[in-house]
């Protein structure tokens, strides 16, 4: 091999060196998205409307249940988005202390809304927030998680139960590039927990 060929094997294993996709990849951003179905919740009656409903106390168990997942599984988020409605935001309050952020929206637009509304508001969220966690109702936090993904997970295929937790991973950089059957199924949690027990018969 002469002296210029040496030379030039060189200077190209070194622009290789150089220029490793690594570098591409250090770049590239994934967004995290946790979808969370309220947990039970007390029945409706007359005298109380369906916004105020408040979780019962197997619904209390779920939501410390979710919380001590998330604990143990170190599972962060840097905004958290809400339903104002009351059995929602009693689902939220175990989950404060190990959610990692206070940058917590909590709103009425939020309350019972189809899936379509989800993504629209997922879609508004700044890209500087990578890890969202959002906390709604049933049918559309279902149907939103069926969309996301073309590969549904077999334990989900009864349903979203109330506490269900759902995390999807996204590679995209910005969140208006958010899309249905684009994610990833990373993450699924469901609360083991024995049905709720009837009451006992009263006395006569």
């Amino acid at each position: 091999m002469t002296p210029c060929e040496c030379n030039l094997l060189y200077h190209v294993s070194s622009a290789f060196r150089v220029y490793k996709p690594r570098n591409f990849w250090y770049s590239y951003k994934m967004k995290i998205l946790y979808l969370l179905r309220h947990a039970h919740a007390e029945p409706r009656e007359l005298s109380l409307s369906d916004f105020d409903r408040p979780i019962d106390e197997r619904g209390r168990k779920e939501s410390e249940a979710a919380a001590s997942y998330l604990k143990k599984k170190k599972i962060t988020f840097d905004f958290v988005m809400c339903s104002a409605a009351l059995r929602t935001q009693e689902t939220l309050e175990p989950l404060r202390p190990v959610i990692g952020t206070e940058a917590i929206e909590i709103s009425e637009n939020f309350y019972n809304s189809p899936e379509d509304q989800i993504l629209k508001y997922l879609r508004q969220v700044s890209d500087e927030r990578n890890r969202i966690l959002y906390i709604g109702h049933n049918p559309g936090i279902a149907f939103a998680a069926l969309k996301f993904t073309k590969v549904f997970p077999e334990v989900l295929l009864e349903g979203v139960k109330p506490a269900t937790l759902i995390g999807f991973q996204f590679q995209i950089d910005h969140w208006i590039d958010l899309d249905w059957w684009e994610g990833e199924v990373i993450d699924v949690f469901q609360p083991d927990l024995l049905p709720a027990e009837p009451p006992a018969p009263k006395e006569s």
